[in-house]
């Protein structure tokens, strides 16, 4: 399980966000706020090359630096860059934080308007609901969004957060990689979005496990979703565990990469050394889709009799 696991760690590069991270600093409102959103690696991508001094200084800071952003007349603007690092002193070790000059980069010491970001900006107030050690999914009880055009502040909303409409943990994280871009951003979701990411006819793993005797008796086609790996269909969970199942693709079709979201169109079967999925139609997922499921699907009408016999699969 460890070497499958260090295996993902290398054909998936998101996963090396798999820690919660130090928020950036927003001053919004009189208040200095907890932003779970990262613009500044946009302008890198849109402007300059991410400068190479901009290391990864831990496993909670994988940008390397900690920026402090003010709206000011609507207008989101960079004022402060520091970075901390971690240096041996004698025995032991210590906190070295340096500021880095804003004039470096932008030619100016600020404040800088972000005018290369156009998204939506996380703002988490109150007390933690949900700790998820990835990125910055963890929920508090309330968000503010903020959603900005080329640095202009547009719109604003809250929403208040609560237990009961929490997903599982696991699924929260596996979203949060989905948010982070080719070049490293973090951005982050409307509330309808989210949900949106729970749509679709597919079941999760809970239900696979617990309707299993009927899917194999019925020889039945249904849909599941999970990260695809050479031969198995790999289900992932943020505590650190996970659990997977024998993957068989008999017909001849292009395969995604390993380490890819999917949704696999297939049957469950009974094998000599447990149960497997034989797969007629795999499809790679958008970033950012939702992998498991822990509520049920009884009123979702995709399991149906297959049309296709297992032995014509096979």
């Amino acid at each position: 399980m460890k070497r499958l696991f260090l295996s993902l760690l290398l054909l998936c590069p998101a996963l090396v966000f798999a820690t919660a991270q130090y928020p950036e600093k927003l001053r919004i409102d009189g208040k200095e706020e907890h932003l779970m959103t990262t613009p500044l690696e946009e302008f890198w991508h849109a402007k300059y090359p991410r400068p190479d001094t901009l290391t990864q200084t831990s496993w909670a800071c994988w940008r390397g630096y900690v920026g402090t952003w003010e709206i000011i007349g609507n207008k989101l603007c960079l004022l402060q860059l520091v970075r901390t690092e971690i240096r041996p002193k004698d025995d032991s070790f210590e906190e070295e934080t340096t500021s880095l000059p804003l004039k470096t980069y932008f030619g100016t010491d600020g404040p800088v308007i972000a005018e290369w970001f156009t998204g939506v900006l996380r703002v988490a107030r109150g007390p933690l609901l949900a700790q998820v050690n990835t990125g910055y999914a963890s929920v508090y009880e309330e968000d503010l969004f903020l959603i900005v055009e080329r640095g202009i502040v547009t719109a604003r909303r809250i929403v208040k957060n609560s237990t009961a409409s929490l997903t599982s943990e696991s699924d929260l994280a596996w979203r949060e990689f989905g948010r982070i871009n080719p070049f490293g951003a973090i951005t982050a979701a409307l509330p309808e979005e989210g949900r949106s990411l729970e749509k679709g006819r597919w079941i999760g793993l809970p239900e696979l496990e617990a309707r299993s005797a009927e899917l194999v008796k019925n020889k039945t086609t249904f849909e599941i979703r999970g990260i695809y790996m050479p031969g198995i269909l790999w289900f992932p969970n943020q505590s650190g565990s996970c659990s997977s199942i024998q993957l068989e693709i008999p017909e001849p079709q292009p395969l995604p990469d390993a380490g890819v979201a999917v949704e696999a169109t297939c049957v469950l079967v009974e094998a000599e050394n447990g149960l497997r999925l034989v797969a007629s139609e795999l499809i790679e997922l958008p970033a950012g889709f939702a992998v498991q499921r822990n509520t049920s699907t009884e009123q979702i009408t995709n399991l149906q009799p297959s049309s296709t016999t297992v032995s014509e699969m096979l």
